[in-house]
């Protein structure tokens, strides 16, 4: 039978929004459709909604902990990393389990679940047979509060300082496709948190022979500690008194470091610097980007290479058709062109040659460094790109524009995997929460916004500041959010209540540039001024009481730099030593 145009449209259309994961295909069935609804009916729906709201959903992944997912996230892991058919990977995937396992135990005694955490530690504990990890786990098994955390030296110590485990690129990827697919947000959370992960060179077999991995494990203790022979007690509290210096010197604030860009004040719009801190990045209104290198590092002439980063936009090799020598300056640097209008954002991917870059002329582009060309280009957007920001393990990126919507991009896809809109006026800043599943927009509209990463919705509208904000912080422990703008303060919301906790006030210009530290204890600010303040955040963020919170008065003073930039490009915390970095432009040196 010959079916009319019209239905084969809809089946089409039906069709490619099942296989984009959309659950409208009901919109087709006109007979189903209701096209009106009584006051009582309205009434109804609405109670029911209101009833079951996501609006307190964010507190669940960002705040508490499920004893029981918690437990079935780590058997998942651990029965995918035993059925890896490889054993070299099985055993690399292996050194991840140790970490999560007992920061797992941890933050379940954060919680109070005091009697579930001692039968998951019971469970598992026999699991791992290394003399070192035994003797851990045995000190583990004495700590049954947070306080007992604060009075065992090397309990605190694995709990504040980062476990390192070495993966070959192989296992890693593995590892970031599983946690897309399967893995529970607490997993997630420990291992950003908790857990560096080192990527290891290949090494000849003759290397490692007669080495098992189970004593190469035992002999590295907690983040990289190595484990000393038990010995008199002048020795221990030798090795006490080292360990504390060490604690001292991982934790201790840097006060600031400045990288400046020279005669550069009218025509500089952007700079961003890799975690491994060892190019520099700035955007131009001329439309170009500039790259150095930094720390002893020397960028090389631009040479074809195969890529190793494979984009669903991929543009053609065109190397043998035109010269690249003018892609390089005398002082060093190396200039991608491409972008046709001012480039307002930069984002270094980390562990990768890969720096993505949004500009006015609408487009996002990818760049490949190791030949300085650009890989693919995002459309989406109808107006300029303002803003970006890479999600955990680097698998999503999301855009804010003048075109009032915020957009959600995965590099192998050339479309926007969602659309976020809501905000009446241009979004000027978007920031992924600490456990990726959750996009916090900033707006002319004086809003932020909370959205679902997954399915788009929009869980809550934040309200308090008093003009544009231009910069988002989320605290590491994703509960707290941190915005600032052109009201010259800081407003800072408890995610859970949705309440206004505090405004920290100080600044004389507008704010561009905020960061919350890895450790929780600073918020960074940067100002159109050049200034620089570092908030304390145990004298700012307080909460009355467990069901009320009010604002705080100021108890301390910040500390304020000077930078004498003529603008702030860039502020920003890294990993190594909890520095602060900041990037400006100066009329000369």
């Amino acid at each position: 039978m010959k079916r009319l145009k019209s239905e084969l449209i809809n089946a089409t259309i039906e069709s490619y929004l099942k296989r984009r994961h959309y659950q409208t295909s009901d919109i087709f069935c006109k007979g189903n459709q209701i096209h009106c609804r009584t006051s009582d009916e309205m009434t109804l729906n609405a109670t029911a909604a209101s009833a079951t709201s996501q609006d307190n959903s964010i507190i669940f992944s960002a705040i508490s902990i499920d004893v029981n997912a918690a437990d079935q996230a780590y058997q998942r892991l651990k029965m995918w990393v035993n059925i890896v058919l490889d054993d070299k990977l099985k055993m690399e995937l292996k050194g991840l389990l140790y970490p999560v396992f007992c920061h797992l135990y941890l933050e379940m005694l954060h919680t109070g679940n005091r009697q579930a955490a001692i039968q998951f530690l019971k469970s598992h504990q026999n699991e791992f047979n290394s003399e070192t990890e035994k003797d851990f786990l045995e000190e583990l098994s004495s700590v049954f509060s947070v306080q007992d955390i604060e009075l065992r030296p090397l309990v605190n110590s694995f709990r504040t300082r980062k476990y390192k485990v070495d993966m070959s690129d192989v296992a890693h990827l593995c590892l970031q496709q599983f946690l897309s697919k399967h893995g529970h947000i607490i997993l997630m959370q420990i291992i950003n948190t908790h857990v560096t992960i080192i990527k290891k060179m290949d090494v000849p077999e003759t290397d490692t022979e007669g080495c098992e991995d189970a004593s190469i494990r035992s002999e590295v203790g907690i983040n990289g500690y190595v484990e000393q022979p038990s010995g008199t007690g002048a020795d221990r509290e030798m090795r006490e008194l080292q360990e504390a210096i060490r604690l001292i010197r991982n934790n201790a604030h840097q006060p600031l470091r400045i990288f400046a860009v020279n005669n550069a004040v009218e025509n500089a719009s952007s700079g961003v610097i890799p975690p491994n801190m060892d190019k520099l990045a700035v955007g131009f209104s001329t439309t170009e980007i500039r790259l150095w290198g930094i720390n002893e590092t020397v960028l090389i002439k631009p040479k074809y290479e195969e890529p190793s980063f494979t984009f669903a936009s991929d543009i053609p090799f065109l190397h043998k058709f035109y010269d690249t020598s003018d892609r390089m300056t005398e002082g060093g640097a190396v200039i991608l062109r491409g972008h046709t209008d001012i480039v307002h954002d930069l984002r270094f991917i980390p562990e990768s040659d890969i720096l993505l870059s949004v500009s006015s002329d609408k487009d996002m582009r990818a760049w490949r460094l190791n030949d300085y060309t650009c890989a693919a280009i995002y459309s989406g957007h109808n107006y300029p790109i303002w803003c970006m920001d890479l999600s955990v393990f680097n698998l999503y990126v999301a855009t804010g524009s003048h075109d009032r919507t915020a957009k959600l991009w995965s590099l192998d896809r050339i479309f926007p995997l969602r659309i976020f809109a809501g905000h009446f006026l241009d979004i000027n800043c978007v920031k992924f929460h600490p456990n990726a599943r959750y996009l916090a927009t900033g707006s002319a509209d004086k809003t932020v916004r909370l959205w679902d990463k997954d399915d788009g919705n929009l869980l809550r509208v934040y309200i308090g500041a008093q003009s544009t904000i231009y910069s988002l912080a989320f605290s590491p422990d994703g509960k707290y959010l941190a915005a600032a703008g052109d009201d010259k303060s800081i407003s800072i919301w408890d995610l859970s209540t949705n309440a206004l906790l505090t405004e920290l006030k100080g600044h004389e210009d507008t704010i561009m540039n905020l960061d919350w530290s890895y450790d929780g204890q600073y918020i960074a600010s940067g100002s159109l001024d050049g200034t620089i303040r570092l908030w304390p955040t145990h004298d700012y963020v307080k909460i009355v009481n467990s069901n009320s919170s009010s604002l705080v008065p100021e108890t301390e003073s910040p500390q304020i730099f000077s930078t004498y930039c003529s603008s702030i490009l860039s502020l920003r915390y890294y990993n190594k030593n909890n520095s602060l970095v900041c990037i400006g432009t100066v009329d000369n040196l």
